[in-house]
């Protein structure tokens, strides 16, 4: 350490600044840190309602669309899909959590009217609960993949936030407080030599006038 450091007050005064500068860094990460798992265990507890919502859902679409080939004949069925179409239209966007930004998808369901289906000749009340539910489930799937695909950047800025901090505690604060420790048991060395030095130079010069 001595071969890099020069032991005198300016490089102590620089040294001070970095630990001061370092240390407060270190503060500021441990609370985004902190700020981001707070914000992913909230996530995490809305995305396990909403999957398991969108599963009953998916279920509940299953069975109905069951219900429906059994009523119905499966040229019935294509050729009702083929009368009336629905689309969804979808904007990607991006939204902040701690500074982080998280994709926010916008969706626009273009449903398929009811009334347009119910005077086809082909529909009945099962096919279009069946629709209706598909329709909610396609709905319910992107919002679980908008707060999944958040809570996944989420955990990967949380591991590179832990990174740093555990970077600055551990290895950078260490090393630079062990560096002004040594400037200053230098500097406290070099002084009491300063002193011994002048208190013998005054001996000698009071020696010399007596």
């Amino acid at each position: 350490m001595s071969k890099t450091i020069s032991p005198n007050r300016s490089e102590l005064l620089k040294l001070k600044t970095r630990v001061k500068t370092a240390s407060k860094g270190h503060s500021l990460l441990k609370k985004k840190r902190d700020g981001l798992v707070m914000d992913f265990f909230k996530l995490l507890e809305n995305a396990k309602d909403l999957r398991k919502d969108m599963i009953s859902t998916y279920i509940k679409a299953e069975d109905s669309l069951k219900k429906t080939r059994i009523l119905s004949y499966d040229l019935e069925l294509k050729l009702y899909s083929k009368t009336t179409k629905g689309r969804n239209l979808i904007d990607f966007q991006s939204k902040n959590i701690m500074g982080l930004s998280v994709p926010q998808i916008k969706s626009e369901f273009k449903k398929r009217d009811l009334i347009q289906r119910q005077r086809t000749i082909y529909s009945s009340q099962t096919m279009d609960d069946t629709i209706k539910k598909y329709e909610s489930l396609v709905e319910q799937i992107i919002i679980v993949a908008e707060i999944e695909t958040a809570m996944i950047r989420l955990l990967s800025e949380i591991e590179k936030t832990k990174r740093r901090v555990n970077g600055l505690e551990f290895n950078i604060i260490p090393e630079l407080k062990k560096a002004e420790s040594f400037v200053k048991l230098s500097l406290e060395e070099q002084e009491r030599d300063n002193t011994i030095r002048l208190k013998k130079i005054k001996a000698k010069l009071d020696k010399a006038q007596a």
